[in-house]
């Protein structure tokens, strides 16, 4: 399907993750920059079904250069050929609750499709490179970059971590969209402000708040060092290096979306990938005290290692 006649290239050009985005929903934060599309955003009806879906569910369907999803109250969201998507809005909806899966589901399908590597991580850009920090939701990713732009080191990327592959050698996180989403409570641990913050959703349970940081380099920049951060139980602070397959399992792990693989059929490209930037980058298991906000102390001893 060739959607890109009905969204001429006058429209609002972003870039994002490397790539050249056209589209008829606005992205917040985000200046307008030059440039021939890669990538099609607009406003349109999505299909009933997808054809030769792998995956289905409730929610998505997903096969090859494909994938549907269906938020209800939201929009739904039609991906194809790692160059398009539809986004069919419902009413009610919020701008931001848009965003919110069009940024990150869509925009993850989109990245598989392209077979760029999308992991669950933040990044944080050094003179000699960027620096990921992975693990479950809640660990505390998010709160983890935004406590070190405060030590002066610039944001790459929150939740969607773009890693694209040089000739199967070279792995290189590029910059995503240049928004956090932070809880109301980390906010407050952070002595950031909520006023003039936009709310991602508007459940009484999902307070949390797009939170803009400066996006002005993006440039991609090669993989250094990769966290993954845990909690324990001791109430002791503990860094192990990983070798052999214990430093490919967390990128196999936290890969954005590793439902949309199957359906996708690129789970041998997607190892590869995996293997790359575990060949490239020494990986820390990081632990931390469950009880406690002790996150200078954490900041510290993962300093000591990249």
């Amino acid at each position: 399907m060739n959607n890109s006649e009905s969204l001429p290239v006058q429209r609002p050009v972003y870039c994002a993750f490397g790539l050249s985005i056209a589209s008829e929903i606005s992205f917040p934060d985000m200046l307008p920059v030059e440039g021939r599309p890669d990538i099609f955003i607009r406003y349109g009806r999505l299909p009933k079904r997808i054809p030769n879906a792998r995956v289905t569910g409730l929610q998505c369907e997903v096969g090859p250069g494909a994938f549907l999803l269906r938020v209800g109250g939201i929009a739904g969201y039609y991906v194809t050929e790692g160059r398009y998507i539809i986004v069919q809005r419902e009413a009610g909806a919020t701008d931001e609750e848009v965003l919110l899966f069009l940024m990150g589901s869509a925009m993850g399908a989109l990245l598989h499709q392209r077979n760029i590597l999308p992991l669950h991580a933040g990044a944080v850009r050094l003179d000699g490179g960027a620096v990921l920090f992975m693990g479950r939701s809640g660990i505390g990713k998010s709160t983890m970059v935004a406590r070190f732009q405060d030590r002066g080191y610039s944001i790459m990327a929150d939740d969607v971590c773009a890693v694209t592959i040089d000739g199967g050698k070279s792995a290189a996180v590029a910059p995503g969209f240049p928004l956090l989403k932070l809880g109301a409570d980390v906010l407050k641990k952070l002595d950031k402000r909520r006023e003039g913050l936009r709310r991602v959703r508007l459940e009484n349970d999902f307070k949390k708040y797009f939170v803009p940081f400066d996006h002005r380099n993006a440039e991609p920049a090669i993989i250094r060092s990769v966290f993954l951060l845990q909690s324990n139980c001791t109430g002791r602070f503990e860094i192990e290096k990983l070798a052999g397959m214990d430093k490919i399992e967390p990128f196999l792990k936290h890969t954005y979306r590793t439902q949309f693989l199957e359906g996708q059929g690129n789970r041998q490209i997607h190892f590869q990938q995996c293997s790359v930037v575990a060949a490239q980058a020494p990986v820390y298991k990081v632990k931390r005290p469950r009880n406690g906000f002790r996150l200078q102390r954490l900041m510290d001893l993962i300093e000591r290692h990249w």
